[in-house]
């Protein structure tokens, strides 16, 4: 059984053998998938499209701390739960557990960012410029240190 994915892949290569317009924007294949009824929602599909916004805007949504930093209102953690991991959100007075896990999740998926970099950067430069490969710093301290500077002077 194809994954839900895998169905809205299939749209869009639909979409593509009907002519429509290719480059196109996310809207328009959309919008071409709903008037030829290649794509409803049902109740589940609904709920996770939701969750899934709900999440996305919990993560935008940012206050200013006591020393005016913009930081996250709502922060998410894997939690494990009745032996399963489910993602729990809470807000910036959970509990310090809480926020441990929270952090480690976030960083996992810094690591894993930096990780697609270097696998995309080697394999191109194999590919292209083998004699002067792109090289990319993962040490981020100095990094860091400059931004707590300009945040110090703002």
């Amino acid at each position: 059984m194809a994954t839900f994915n895998d169905q809205l892949i299939r749209i869009v290569e639909d979409y593509r053998a009907a002519g429509e317009p290719w480059p196109a924007k996310r809207e328009q294949i959309a919008e071409w998938a709903i008037a030829n009824d290649r794509y409803q929602l049902t109740r589940g599909m609904a709920i996770s499209q939701c969750a899934e916004k709900l999440s996305k805007a919990m993560g935008l949504e940012h206050v200013k701390d006591r020393k005016g930093r913009s930081v996250r209102k709502y922060y998410s953690a894997r939690i494990r739960e009745n032996g399963q991991l489910v993602m729990k959100w809470d807000d910036q007075n959970a509990e310090r557990p809480f926020m441990e896990i929270s952090a480690a999740n976030r960083r996992n998926l810094v690591l894993g960012q930096c990780w697609q970099l270097k696998q995309d950067m080697d394999s191109y430069s194999e590919r292209q410029c083998p004699d002067q490969p792109i090289q990319v710093d993962f040490n981020f301290n100095i990094d860091l240190e400059e931004l707590g500077q300009l945040d110090e002077v703002g």
